[in-house]
């Protein structure tokens, strides 16, 4: 404090007091106001981070869902008509793809190649954003963890791999709606579905469960190593190709005959032991044995093959084609 020698020396004296004291308070509240700012700005981050976090899973599963949704919507007819080939006997008149058509034509009218519409949704939206939503986690797991080989990420052996296991996840815990699905899309009802139920407990909703869980692993692992690798190979081959709808479409396509190929043997088998019931419980082998002795190794694996193909095929394209808009769409990367 200056003090000033004269009549008004008191009142600079108090001035100068005042003005240093004002002072030193703005510099308090100014630090005050910093340290608030950064207590703001770590919570901004925390949250942010953990927002961030769980939007790289959930929003590509909620898009996955969506676009398995669509490609399920677009396809259900054919899923009817390739269950009614896969579930046929040798008691039954051996019918082919357009006699299979006009079969459920003749039974149901152009409803019935809309029947399990519903569980079919439900599931597409659960199971699909589950199988195809968790493999770039999955990829990312598995190239960083220490108990397995590391390697890229964006490697086939990644893809395969986590493929397999989001797909096969994905199809235990979520196997009573394939199994309700396929035994609509068979022509049982509501009531017969329950009957079932209600004899063989709820575990009967899980019969099947291993073929499923196998046949959705072949089938993730397949589909996602296959459009990845055709997709990279296109945009080397085809000359000023780009990651743009054309490449999408080329690539779905390639990956749907691939996974088609993986799948029919696995399908044939999960199918018959879905439909079982009224006979008697059928486990894999046993399901295996029965297709075997009535219609031969190959001709039984590849049963339904063009009813699959014609379902599996366009579905994959517009599986693909959907994610890769959408992703687009949200701001996140093209699907590699």
């Amino acid at each position: 404090m200056n003090t000033v020698v004269g009549r008004h020396g008191w009142c600079v004296a108090m001035t100068t007091t005042t003005t240093t004291t004002r002072s030193r308070r703005r510099s308090v509240e100014h630090k005050k106001s910093d340290d608030d700012d950064e207590e703001e700005e770590e919570e901004k981050e925390y949250f942010s981070a953990s927002s961030s976090s769980e939007s790289s899973v959930a929003l590509p599963m909620c898009i996955s869902g969506a676009a398995v949704a669509c490609a399920t919507a677009t396809t259900n007819p054919i899923d009817v008509v390739k269950v009614r080939m896969q579930a046929l006997r040798n008691n039954n008149v051996a019918l082919g793809l357009w006699k299979t058509v006009a079969l459920v034509f003749r039974e149901r009218g152009a409803s019935g190649f809309y029947v399990g519409l519903m569980p079919s949704l439900m599931r597409a939206t659960t199971y699909g954003g589950l199988r195809l939503g968790l493999c770039d986690p999955m990829k990312k797991l598995l190239s960083s963890s220490p108990f397995v080989l590391r390697v890229d990420e964006n490697d086939v052996r990644t893809k395969l791999l986590a493929g397999g296991c989001s797909g096969a996840l994905a199809a235990i815990l979520l196997n009573p709606t394939e199994l309700v699905k396929t035994r609509r899309m068979k022509g049982d009802s509501w009531q017969t579905i329950q009957t079932q139920v209600s004899k063989d407990g709820v575990s009967s909703l899980w019969r099947g469960c291993s073929m499923a869980a196998s046949r959705a692993a072949i089938l993730t692992a397949s589909q996602v190593a296959a459009y990845g690798e055709v997709k990279r190979a296109w945009m080397k081959m085809v000359p000023n190709a780009k990651d743009d709808w054309t490449s999408h479409v080329g690539a779905s396509a390639v990956a749907g005959v691939v996974t088609t190929a993986a799948t029919n043997p696995v399908d044939v088998v999960k199918t018959r032991m879905f439909i079982s019931g009224e006979g008697g419980k059928l486990t894999a082998k046993e399901a295996v044995m029965e297709v075997v002795n009535e219609y031969g190794a190959v001709r039984g694996a590849m049963r339904g093959f063009t009813a699959n193909y014609i379902r599996l095929g366009p579905q994959t394209m517009v599986t693909f084609v959907v994610a890769e808009e959408l992703r687009k769409w949200f701001g996140l990367e093209s699907l590699k």
